[in-house]
């Protein structure tokens, strides 16, 4: 299949993915508040994060499945479970919270075994742009059509579980899709024994993906979550904190989409390494500006997610060189596990951070761990990669 052909199926699937997650994590909380359940929307939160963090699992049944076939089921399980939480009682609300962690999860997971079986090297980074650039469309979709939802409804209090109900159905789409763009296709058979790695290499890559995941977690969940609180604490009002944040979401778009004309060159942990200290040293210069000029704060933090968006899609290219075929599946079930540790150790420690160092120490902590991110990565998986994908085609 031709590199255009796997990359719009791709994108395709993963906006209507996206914009129905995005849909219902925008209604959910607004769902459950109306039916005074935000204990159960709080537990069945927590379990959906607990299902999801055993992507390792989902990654390894994914390999032998088949990444087409893991993808499929897990769509159709992610809608179920998040219709399933229009009922707002606590064990409906667990029971659907797990099925729609689980397969979210094994859909997501699925994407990296299909990809490998069917893209060359050269393929990869311009349909890793092309998922990026599909996931961040979905996400401004799923999240303006809420809002739509909502102001078209008015003040009743069904705007909330309209979009819930609605939101299933964009995912099932994104299913749908997979079965018409992908008709022609054999899921992915399962690979020749020769390819996977021997058992000491897995667990020497698995340990350095786990590491590598875990901080990339840390780093993400000790900024991302504060950033409008850095603008305000800057002297913005929060409306204007809202649309730099904004801006930067359309930075990102714009520059991924950039990516899939251009390519990323021929030396992923080269740009990697560029573009991910950069974003550290611009997190940690935050710091330095805070009360010198938020306009400066604004402007970091805007160049900031440009360097982000390429930095993704450097680091993802940089995993299909590394990873065999036999077991892109597991191996990236087990960076994404060892991600939402990092990322759930970073929730769990950034507002105590906030509160003790204030938004200048968390600055500084947070780019310091990106800083080291970039340094540790390309220590640690360049001797496990193959020859460098080069160029996205057009």
């Amino acid at each position: 299949m031709k590199s255009i052909g796997l990359r719009t199926q791709l994108g395709v699937f993963s906006a209507l993915f996206a914009a129905g997650m995005w849909m219902s994590k925008v209604a959910q909380p607004l769902h459950y508040d109306n039916a005074g359940a935000l204990v159960a929307f709080g537990v069945g939160y927590a379990v959906m994060a607990v299902a999801g963090g055993f992507s390792f699992l989902w990654g390894t049944l994914a390999d032998r499945i088949g990444g087409v076939n893991a993808m499929r089921i897990g769509t159709v399980a992610y809608a179920i479970g998040i219709a399933g939480r229009l009922m707002t009682d606590l064990l409906p609300t667990v029971v659907f919270s797990f099925i729609a962690g689980a397969g979210a999860s094994l859909a997501l997971v699925g994407i990296r075994p299909w990809i490998r079986s069917k893209a060359s090297d050269e393929e990869i980074p311009g349909i890793v742009a092309g998922r990026n650039l599909g996931n961040q469309l979905g996400v401004l979709v799923g999240t303006l059509g809420a809002a739509g939802i909502f102001a078209l409804v008015g003040a009743s209090d069904f705007g909330p579980s309209i979009a819930l109900a609605l939101a299933p159905a964009v995912v099932l789409i994104g299913c749908v899709w997979l079965l018409v763009a992908v008709k022609a296709e054999r899921a992915n058979p399962k690979p020749a024994p020769e390819e996977r790695p021997p058992r000491g290499s897995f667990s020497a890559l698995a340990v350095r993906l786990a590491i590598i995941g875990g901080l990339s977690g840390l780093y993400v969940s000790l900024v991302t979550p504060f950033l409008p609180l850095f603008l305000t604490q800057g002297g913005l009002t929060d409306s204007v904190a809202a649309i730099v944040v904004a801006s930067m979401s359309v930075v990102q778009l714009l520059v991924t989409w950039w990516i899939t004309r251009r390519g990323i060159g021929e030396r992923p942990f080269r740009l990697f390494f560029v573009t991910e200290l950069v974003t550290g040293l611009s997190t940690a210069a935050v710091a330095l500006v805070l009360d010198v000029s938020v306009v400066l704060v604004a402007g970091l933090f805007i160049a900031r997610a440009a360097f982000v968006a390429i930095a993704v899609v450097a680091e993802e290219t940089i995993q299909y060189a590394v990873m065999p075929g036999a077991s892109a599946g597991a191996l990236f079930g087990i960076s994404q596990t060892a991600f939402l540790v990092g990322d759930a150790t970073g929730g769990a420690v950034g507002g105590g951070l906030w509160v003790s160092v204030g938004p200048v120490g968390l600055a500084v902590l947070a780019g310091a761990i990106t800083v080291l991110n970039a340094l540790l990565l390309p220590t640690l998986l360049r001797r496990h990669a193959r020859a460098a994908p080069a160029r996205t085609g057009s």
